[in-house]
């Protein structure tokens, strides 16, 4: 034995007596390549051969031929380490790099590199460049990073780095470019400002920084020196903008990004910035005029985006010879178009109310490429734009235009897109239109054009023939008075007919009022049988609501736990939309369910419409499938509507049935053939200046049954423009005074901000039953859709970081309000919209108790209490009125629903008899089993269980009893701490 060890000993020496021989030949410290190939065994996949293969010391012994290896000719140590975008992953253990004391450059960027960034980088003193970004490292920012005190370049860029950033950045004297964007880092901006000395490029995007700009001078003045780029975009920045005396001192600057925050108030002079040419402030909360030296030329920019703000005065002027690129779209900008207009490339003043003749575009220099001034009042004729040589795009929807089209329109020879439609436009169209093979998109929509579409003696059936016509993508002529038809070949594919025309070979649809009539008599029946059907369900409703609230109350705790009224049941799908028609000259396709304002304003008719129920199928524990057996599906948002049933069933092994938290249903179709002109007769206020359209536009609005709530009805209305709104018909007896209500109206359209959604007007009649909310409508699907839908799932499952992403969306604009003394006072999934793929959070529904009378609001209480996110204190309340901790303890079941996707209102059957799920969630965290209660879904994944633990014991704190229940503060402080 003891010959064998001293044997394979003496092998052992051998081998490091030859590698140290190889290392001495090639001048390599040993310890160096050691370390190399240490660095190397976290690398699992190498899919273009690079390193795994290329990094061996037997073929290659000279390690000056490795990939992405530098050495210093003199010394022959290794100096630099790159091995960006080679497609590489692997888990980087970074302390096998520390005996490399001389790197100055490591560069891992590109890769698929996972892990955390150990603290032990911080002993390689000697780093100049550290370049991490575009991997998926995670956890924080290592504190010695800040030990690197000759770094001059760091880049952690697009990584899921969280948390604070370490303090001794001031330590930093030689970093000149900080690159951290797209991460989850958190921190108050104005701290960060006093730690950043000597940077100028500053790039902190895409992250979750707080806090304002309107910072003292001298801990702003060390950064304002030397920046060159600063991108702060983004982020929940808020408070006001720099104070002048502190933006004067960025002498340097050249590009500020700060667009997609929550900066509020006027802005500063920006005269004393002799280098600024980009200026990004777009989607936030400015206000005031534009400052005009950044139109005439005082300051040399290129692009300013202030859109998406509340900008008001007008732009006359724009003399500047370097902007290039302008956008100050969706602000509140008056009065004429600018006379004059020089060098720009890219301009987009819509959604203002820019007023004035388009002639004076005549005036303007000829460099524009893309022209957008959409919804404005322009007036005035077209003219010929021929001089604008290079304009791509044209659009000028939605204003006041008239007179003919003129026929050299588009001989501009690099036009390809035209949007004329919703002014008042008349005479043909000429025939240059379809015989422009650069023209891809045509909209003539909504005017008054006539005659016949100019296929005749045009190229179309020629260009067609010869395969030479693909370039036409998009073709809008519906909503005027033209004849003729178009040709077959391309009428699906890429066509909006004329409303109501056919195709060239198609039959003629017959106007809906024909069988109007002869139905009569069967939709009288079918509104019988429908309303003996409804009732029935009701009756069925308030027993099991009794039921439930007797349980509960046999438990100690009052009100109810489960079930909703008919009233607010989750009106996802239809079986056919319906439209109501206050006063229209445009046919309605049969398949459509036309009203006149007639039946929602008379009580006869209302019950046919406004207050016609739906059968609600309540999904039984045996039977989830029949959740999805409609396919027409309808979007639920807006105000109150509430989604489609979750199909989901209760605990394993329980009796119960799920909850009807979600319910299905359908509606019965009817055709009520009866216009009525000018019926709204009350007045029409607007909360927001940048949208207008009149009474009449509104009552002719084909309007969309979207569903009943605790408030009243609610339709999707599309105007006249193609602007999309959601009218909450209010209920009868539940609406104060006109003074009181107008009072509180105007707060709730004070709140304007991305993360809600805005309410723009409302109307006030001059019966009772005449109150309409007006708000925006989103296309999206609320949080309650992407928890509880079931298959066919059109959403992947969230994941843990998703939904405690969705948590601190939602608890941030939940602070939004509090800091303004504002309480949501109707908070549930159904009312958090999830705008896209990134699940931002989008907010409805909130504040409309302060609309309300005692008894409105009573049921709007109760409502809650049905759902299961009424707090406690107000089920006790003889007159309850929601309160900032009442949202609190909704906003905790919300995160309970969101770790267990479990209804609230689901009753959970274990060994302790049947619960709620607050109450189970208590339970097992009292039994020490807190895992158990979470969704399988994310506990079994590879996210950490200790934050998963912190979001439950978040989630417990907000359903205190309401003297020990935290402020929305303290909730979201504590959820952004969590660590994933």
């Amino acid at each position: 034995m003891n010959l064998s060890i001293s044997f394979a000993f003496s092998s052992y020496l051998l081998l490091l007596l030859l590698f140290s021989g190889v290392a001495s030949a090639s001048g390599f410290d040993p310890s160096e390549l050691r370390s190399l190939l240490e660095f190397k065994k976290g690398i699992k996949t190498d899919p273009f051969d690079k390193v795994l293969s290329v990094w061996d010391p037997d073929s290659r012994p000279d390690p000056t031929s490795w990939t992405g290896v530098t050495r210093d000719p003199n010394s022959g140590s290794i100096v630099s380490l790159n091995l960006d975008r080679l497609g590489l992953v692997g888990d980087l253990k970074f302390h096998t790099l520390t005996p490399l004391k001389n790197l100055q450059n490591l560069s891992l960027s590109g890769n698929a590199f996972t892990g955390r960034v150990a603290p032990a980088l911080g002993s390689i003193t000697s780093l100049q460049h550290l370049d991490l970004s575009n991997n998926q490292f995670i956890g924080t920012i290592p504190g010695r990073i800040t030990d690197l005190y000759g770094l001059n370049y760091l880049n952690l860029s697009g990584n899921k780095f969280d948390g604070g950033l370490p303090a001794g950045f001031r330590d930093l004297q030689q970093l000149r470019v900080l690159d951290l964007h797209n991460n989850a880092l958190r921190g108050d901006i104005g701290q960060l400002f006093t730690e950043l000395r000597n940077v100028e490029h500053v790039d902190l995007s895409y992250n979750a920084f707080y806090g304002g700009l309107s910072v003292a001078v001298e801990n702003v003045s060390s950064l304002a020196n030397t920046a060159r780029f600063v991108n702060l975009s983004h982020n929940q920045l808020n408070g006001g903008f720099f104070k002048e005396e502190a933006i004067g001192l960025f002498k340097n600057l050249q590009v500020l990004d700060l667009g997609d925050n929550l900066i509020a108030g006027s802005l500063p002079s920006f005269g004393s910035l002799p280098g600024l040419r980009v200026l990004r402030l777009g989607t936030n909360q400015l206000f005031g005029p534009v400052p005009v030296e950044l139109l005439e030329g005082s300051v040399p920019l290129e692009e300013l985006d202030l859109s998406r703000n509340g900008f008001t005065g007008s732009v006359r002027v724009i003399n500047s010879t370097t902007l290039k690129v302008l956008n100050l779209s969706s602000n509140q900008l008056s009065g004429d178009l600018p006379s004059s207009l020089r060098s720009c490339e890219i301009v987009d003043l819509s959604g203002n109310t820019i007023s004035g003749d388009i002639s004076v575009m005549e005036n303007w220099e000829a460099s524009l490429v893309v022209l957008n001034l959409s919804s404005n009042k322009l007036s005035g004729s077209l003219s010929n734009l021929s001089h604008f040589e290079d304009l791509n795009t044209l659009n000028l929807r939605n204003n006041s235009l008239t007179g003919a089209l003129p026929p050299l329109l588009v001989t501009s020879p690099r036009l390809s897109v035209v949007e004329l439609s919703f002014n008042q436009l008349t005479g043909p169209i000429p025939g240059s239109f379809f015989t422009s093979t650069i023209l891809k998109s045509l909209n003539l929509s909504g005017n008054h054009l006539s005659g016949v579409i100019p296929l005749q003696g045009s190229r179309v059936n020629e260009l067609l023939v010869m395969s030479s016509y693909p370039q036409m993508e998009s073709l809008d002529l519906s909503y005027n008075s033209l004849t003729g038809g178009l040709p077959s070949e391309i009428g699906n594919r890429l066509l909006i007919f004329p409303h109501g025309m056919p195709s060239a070979n198609s039959a003629q649809v017959q106007p809906p009022g024909h069988a109007g009539h002869h139905n009569s008599k069967s939709n009288v029946r079918v509104s019988i049988i429908v309303a003996s059907v409804v009732a029935a369900v009701m009756i069925v409703f308030v027993l099991l609501a009794y039921h439930r609230a007797q349980v509960k109350e046999f438990r100690g705790r009052s009100g109810f736990s489960e079930t909703t009224t008919a009233g607010d049941a989750k009106l996802g799908r239809f079986s056919r939309p319906s439209v109501f028609k206050f006063h229209s000259n445009v046919q309605t396709p049969q398949t459509s369910l036309s009203f006149s304002n007639d039946h929602l304003l008379t009580s006869k008719s209302r019950s046919l419409s406004g207050r016609q129920e739906f059968v609600a199928e309540i999904v039984e524990h045996d039977a989830p499938e029949r959740a999805t057996t409609s396919s027409a599906y309808v979007n639920t948002n807006l105000l109150d509507n509430e989604p489609t049933t979750s199909g989901r069933k209760s605990s394993p092994g329980s009796p119960l049935p799920s909850s009807p938290h979600f319910i299905e249903s359908c509606e019965q179709p009817a055709i009520l053939d009866v216009y009525s002109p000018d019926r709204l007769v009350g007045e029409l206020f607007f909360l927001d200046t940048s949208l207008k359209f009149t009474i009449e536009e509104l009552s002719r609005a084909p309007a969309e049954v979207l569903g009943r709530g605790s408030h009243g009805t609610l339709y999707k209305a599309t105007l006249c423009d193609g602007h999309m709104l959601t009218v909450k018909w209010l209920r009868v007896g539940l609406v104060k005074n006109k003074k009181e209500f107008a009072k509180e109206v105007k707060k709730i359209g004070s709140v304007r901000q991305p993360n809600f959604v805005p309410v723009r007007a409302y109307y006030w009649g001059p019966r009772e039953q005449e109150r309409l909310l007006l708000a925006d409508y989103i296309d999206c699907d609320s949080l309650a859709l992407h928890l509880y839908e079931t298959t066919p799932r059109r959403y992947s499952p969230l994941s843990f970081s998703q939904r405690l992403k969705i948590g601190v969306e939602v608890a941030r604009c939940l602070l939004y309000l509090h800091d303004r003394g504002l309480a949501h006072g109707n908070l549930k999934p159904t009312n958090i919209l999830l705008t896209d793929s990134n699940y931002h959070v989008c907010i409805t529904d909130y504040c409309l108790h302060r609309l309300m009378t005692p008894t409105g609001t009573a049921e709007q209480i109760l409502n809650l209490g049905a759902l299961g996110y009424r707090a406690p204190e107000l089920a006790l309340a003889s007159k309850p009125v929601p309160s900032l901790k009442a949202d609190v303890y909704a906003f905790g079941v919300i995160l309970m629903e969101l770790l267990t996707r479990r209804s609230a209102g689901d009753i959970i059957s274990g060994q302790s008899g049947a619960v709620d799920l607050t109450d189970w969630v208590k339970l097992c965290d009292e039994e020490g089993r807190g895992m158990d209660c979470i969704d399988r879904d994310i506990a079994g994944g590879e996210e950490h269980t200790k934050a998963m633990d912190e979001l439950l014991a978040i989630s417990l704190k907000c359903i205190l009893p309401v003297n020990e229940r935290p402020n929305i503060r303290q909730v979201f402080e504590d959820l952004c701490s969590i660590s994933v």
